[in-house]
């Protein structure tokens, strides 16, 4: 009894691991625009669903090779996530004024609404159902008693390759001291000859390469659908906000496998239908924590004041 509750422990373990690196780089490819650019970009959704969906359509339908699918879905949501920011998000922002925030927010949702219903409409009843990309294996690999597949593996080691990578680009490439130049201060990297508009650009073409990794994972292991994208944008959300908005690449993919193995291991416990109520409750602490904090400082430093010479003759006095 004690063997097969240890073993179902570890089973639940490892599909955590494996669930949570993707929601660690939906974190990154989501929380990299809003601590960058500052827009609430909710129709990340939508530019998910382009390239999960897309991606099986287009070899499914029309007998594209998968890589040069792939590269169109890539492309086809990097473009809408530019064209959003330049035809739409800058406009309100302009318009909106201090209100910019919840009026990119509001527009974003609609847009996120909007798109699957025109893909539905583009690609007929018959294909808005569900594509699936027969790409990669999923034959089973055994470790001892806990199992997972050959698309697993390769779906973890390709989520932290990008991790990993996104953290040298940012730290290392001219590119990404631009990127954090913005977002520590667009006002003084614009002083300097950095152009905010255009880094927002690169910023937006990047999350769509970063979601778009973990969207082809999503329709090899299961169905990619024009509406894919509304579950893994909450996931991205919590992570991104529970690891902290601008956060080293690392402790956001870091803080996801973590979440992905508490939702794992809670399923032992729990019925597997509350897993994401777990995911949420994390999100949740994590708020009135940081309210807490806010609030109530002082209830929270570790150290102590430091005690003067004078108060320390007073008190014996």
């Amino acid at each position: 009894m004690i063997l097969a509750s240890l073993t179902g422990f570890f089973q639940y373990a490892v599909d955590g691991l494996i669930n949570g690196s993707s929601y660690g780089l939906l974190g990154l490819s989501f929380g990299l625009i809003v601590a960058v650019t500052g827009r609430f970009h909710f129709a990340w959704a939508a530019a998910y669903a382009l390239v999960g969906f897309f991606t099986p359509w287009l070899v499914n339908h029309t007998g594209l090779p998968v890589v040069l699918a792939i590269i169109i879905a890539m492309a086809g949501a990097a473009l809408f996530n530019c064209l959003l920011e330049t035809l739409i998000y800058r406009n309100v922002e302009r318009r909106a004024a201090s209100q910019a925030l919840l009026a990119i927010f509001v527009a974003s949702f609609g847009v996120t609404i909007a798109v699957p219903n025109l893909v539905s409409w583009i690609v007929g009843p018959e294909s808005s159902g569900g594509e699936t990309l027969a790409w990669i294996s999923n034959s089973p690999l055994h470790i001892g008693k806990v199992t997972f597949t050959k698309l697993d593996l390769i779906g973890v080691i390709a989520v932290w390759t990008c991790g990993v990578a996104i953290w040298a680009l940012l730290k290392y490439t001219p590119v990404g001291r631009r990127i954090r130049a913005v977002q520590v201060n667009p006002g003084m990297a614009e002083a300097v000859g950095i152009d905010s508009n255009r880094t927002y650009l690169v910023v937006f073409v990047i999350s769509a390469l970063l979601g778009g990794v973990t969207a082809i994972i999503a329709s090899m292991r299961s169905t990619g659908t024009p509406n894919m994208g509304l579950q893994p944008v909450f996931y991205a959300f919590v992570v991104a906000f529970a690891a902290g908005l601008g956060r080293s690449p690392l402790r956001i993919m870091a803080i996801g496998t973590a979440i992905g193995i508490l939702e794992g291991i809670s399923a032992q416990v729990l019925n597997v239908q509350w897993q994401q109520v777990v995911v949420f409750a994390v999100l949740l602490i994590y708020l009135v924590f940081k309210a807490a904090r806010a609030w109530r400082p002082h209830l929270f430093q570790l150290k102590r004041p430091a005690t003067t010479p004078a108060a320390v003759s007073a008190g014996e006095a």
